[in-house]
C-alpha cells in the first residue's frame, strides 16, 4: 500500500498555497468590489431623485393643462354669448326693417 497524506493534511496545504496565491490580489479586488457598490448606489439614488422630479413636472403639467382647460372653456363661453347677443341684435334690427318698409317676412 502506498502512503496516502491525510485529508486533513492535503486541505490545508491547499489552502495555504491557494492564501498565498490570493492573499496579494485581495485589496484590488475589495477596492474593486467598494467602487462598484458606490457606484450602484449612486445611481440608485439619481434614478430615484429623477423619477421624483419627473413626477413632479407631471403633477405640474396636469394642474397647469387643467387651468388652460377651464381659461378655454371661460373663452369659449364668453365668445358663444356675444356671438348670441350679436345673432338677436342682427335679428331686431330685420325686424325692424321689415316693419319699417312693410314687407312680409317669411320664416
Amino acid at each position: 500500500m502506498s502512503a496516502l497524506p491525510a485529508p486533513e493534511r492535503v486541505f490545508v496545504t491547499m489552502n495555504a498555497d491557494m492564501n498565498q496565491t490570493v492573499q496579494p490580489w485581495m485589496p484590488a479586488i475589495l477596492a474593486l468590489f467598494g467602487s462598484l457598490m458606490v457606484v450602484v448606489i449612486t445611481a440608485w439614488l439619481n434614478t430615484k431623485a429623477l423619477s421624483a422630479q419627473i413626477d413632479a413636472l407631471r403633477a405640474e403639467m396636469r394642474a397647469e393643462m387643467e387651468v388652460l382647460r377651464a381659461e378655454m372653456k371661460q373663452h369659449i363661453a364668453e365668445a358663444e354669448l356675444r356671438i348670441t347677443k350679436e345673432i338677436l341684435e342682427l335679428k331686431s334690427r330685420v325686424d325692424r326693417l321689415v316693419e319699417q318698409r312693410g314687407l312680409i317676412r317669411q320664416p
